[in-house]
């Protein structure tokens, strides 16, 4: 497969924009941020931009998707590789590597994953997440284990678990490190079904009368 280089200019505009966009977000809402604003914080011409995007909502969404394009890069390449049936390989996620990537950009990931302001990319982080896991999932075939769940079901809970840990690592100031966030969210997968987790007991499994399966 050919590797196409992108121009390294066009690489700079578009990191200096993505940078310009997070800044102006940490001050000010999606809404009120104009092109204006964008290419006067990043200091290029606002035809330099038209050059590249056709309106501000086409950058946003281009902005977005290329940060979780460089987040999923990373954290997919230093994963460890996993050899299964018929000698397949598949590649995993570093957990590590995606709590320390997170915490080194914390101001970006802070800004794009707080409260309703931006719920594009929380979305698109959802469903990228989804999809890796999805596939990864799949291509485990036979050594998928069976709990008589939906796949669809326990990739939802995996996503969700793991972002909604992120973003409350996030909201609390990042005050443990990535390594103990990477041990806890080990341990409490690897224990979420024992009895030695009782939080876990606040949830009532119980099928009440009248609730239909």
């Amino acid at each position: 497969m050919t590797v196409i280089k992108q121009d390294p200019r066009v690489v700079k505009t578009q990191t200096n924009l993505r940078r310009a966009l997070v800044y102006l977000m940490q001050h000010e809402k999606l809404e009120n941020i104009s092109v204006q604003k964008i290419t006067k914080t990043a200091n290029i011409t606002r035809g330099t931009f038209y050059l590249h995007y056709r309106d501000k909502q086409d950058f946003v969404e281009a902005a977005m998707n290329g940060i979780i394009d460089q987040l999923f890069e990373h954290v997919l390449e230093k994963g460890t590789p996993r050899e299964v049936t018929d000698g397949k390989i598949l590649q995993t996620m570093s957990v590590s590597e995606t709590f320390s990537y997170i915490e080194k950009n914390a101001d970006v990931f802070t800004v794009l994953l707080s409260g309703q302001q931006n719920r594009y990319f929380y979305q698109q982080l959802y469903n990228r997440l989804t999809e890796v896991i999805t596939n990864y999932a799949k291509g485990l075939g036979t050594d998928l284990e069976e709990i008589d769940v939906p796949l669809r079901i326990q990739v939802a809970f995996i996503t969700s678990a793991l972002l909604g840990l992120i973003i409350r690592w996030l909201d609390g100031g990042l005050i443990y490190t990535p390594r103990y966030m990477t041990s806890s969210l080990e341990k409490m997968l690897n224990n979420f079904a024992s009895s030695h987790l009782l939080i876990i007991s606040f949830l009532d499994f119980q099928t009440h009368n009248g609730l239909e399966i």
